[in-house]
């Protein structure tokens, strides 16, 4: 190569890279947010309106809206705008759909990108959470092969819902995911757990129960945080999630049949009868791996528990009849095993609920009285509601709440016994399961 060329050659390349010096984009996007303003307030489901102006010296490719929370994790979809021009102004309507977000400060973000270069400014928004409230209530009969399931509005006024083939175990709603949940035990054919969409009215998943007919596959029914636990006849739990996909399963003890189910702390705590002798055991697993945790505590023989709440960490109140069918209240410690029984002196206790920590309500003769576990014994007992005929009870502590049922009519009563509606069922009601929006 002569020269002149080379010359040549170096002269091109030097302007060519400084051509493209020349041509890097140093500026970045400027923004300035107008609405909305520092610590505005968003109420619930709510629309914020939010407005900016955007400039650069080259073509916005791309703006996008965005809600974080304190770690500057995203907690709501985000919006993006691509207006290919150097000045924008950003009018959106963001609206903020999830009613699950808690009260407290969030960070509304605002991006804009060049291409090359990017800015984000932020303002701060303080958030009012939804109110929580009651959609209604299902009412559940079943007739030893369908379920009947009727809408209770908060009038009290019911309405059908839907039919459900199969026997009858067990109900709930899990309200955050707005599903009606409808557990078989498997005494007849084709019978299923299975969860109902409550936004659309379909199904969300089915579980099919196999090996069922005459004998019942699952002996007991709990629902807890989003999942459902279903006692084995032959020992164990089997539990599934939002999704109906399996997510844990407990160990089994041979000859036993879980019938009652309580998650306490990190732990979930069995009623387990044996299939014969008449033995009773209180049997804990650990939430996380299944397996007992190996302190078992056992009951007198042939006592059924009625219900099982937690007083604090290291104590469990149960409510449980004895062999001659007589009421009984028992502290069980589920870390060390011990239990200490007092007698209720109220008869055979047919249905209980907790209204408040050590505060229970129990139905007896068809009557509802009140316990308090606070003060030493003999504990306080007082009758509530007399002369009902009640049957089976269950307690909305959002709205203080009490449904009583006496065969097909359901009678609610504010807490101190006072009736405030009632209802009138197909036939006679097996359970009711509140509904909330969240």
């Amino acid at each position: 190569m002569n020269r002149s060329i080379l010359y040549s050659t170096i002269t091109i390349l030097v302007f060519l890279f400084s051509c493209s010096k020349d041509d890097k984009d140093e500026i970045k996007p400027t923004i300035t947010i107008n609405s909305p303003v520092n610590l505005q307030q968003v109420n619930g489901i709510d629309t914020l309106q939010v407005l900016a102006t955007i400039s650069d010296d080259r073509n916005i490719e791309s703006v996008s809206v965005s809600l974080r929370d304190n770690n500057d994790i995203p907690v709501l979809s985000s919006v993006t705008k691509t207006p290919n021009t150097k000045d924008y102004s950003l009018n959106i309507s963001y609206f903020f759909d999830d009613i699950h977000l808690l009260t407290g400060q969030y960070d509304l973000s605002v991006t804009a990108f060049d291409g090359e270069n990017r800015t984000t400014r932020y303002v701060t928004i303080f958030l009012n959470e939804t109110p929580k409230n009651r959609q209604g209530a299902f009412v559940i009969s079943n007739t030893g092969s369908v379920s009947d399931i009727y809408y209770l509005d908060n009038l009290y006024s019911g309405s059908f819902y839907q039919s459900i083939n199969g026997d009858y175990m067990g109900a709930g709603v899990n309200s955050y995911d707005q599903q009606l949940i409808h557990a078989s035990s498997g005494t007849v054919p084709s019978a299923n757990v299975s969860a109902i969409d409550l936004k659309s009215g379909l199904n969300s998943w089915s579980i099919p129960i196999i090996n069922s007919p005459p004998t019942p596959f699952y002996s007991g029914f709990l629902y807890d945080n989003e999942n459902v636990f279903l006692g084995k006849r032959n020992g164990g739990m089997q539990g599934y999630d939002k999704n109906g996909a399996g997510n844990y399963n407990a160990v089994t003890i041979s000859n036993f049949n879980v019938e009652s189910a309580l998650v306490h702390n990190n732990i979930i705590v069995t009623e387990q009868h044996s299939f014969s002798g008449g033995i009773v055991k209180l049997i804990p697993y650990w939430m996380a791996s299944g397996n007992p945790i190996g302190i078992n505590a056992t009951l007198l023989s042939n006592e059924d528990v009625v219900g099982m709440f937690t007083r604090s960490a290291n104590e469990i109140i149960v409510i449980a009849n004895d062999a001659a069918l007589n009421g009984k209240l028992i502290f069980y410690n589920p870390n060390t095993g011990s239990l200490t029984s007092f007698p209720i002196g109220l008869g055979k206790i047919d249905d209980c609920v907790e209204i408040g920590i050590g505060e229970y309500l129990v139905v007896h003769s068809g009557n509802i009285s009140k316990i308090n576990v606070n003060n030493n014994f003999p504990f306080s007992t007082t009758i509530v509601i007399s002369g009902l005929g009640a049957n089976n009870i269950w307690y909305d502590d959002l709205l203080a709440e009490l449904f009583i049922s006496s065969g097909n009519v359901l009678t609610i009563h504010n807490v101190i016994g006072t009736q405030i509606g009632s209802y009138t069922h197909i036939n006679t009601i097996k359970e009711v399961v509140f509904w909330y929006n969240k």
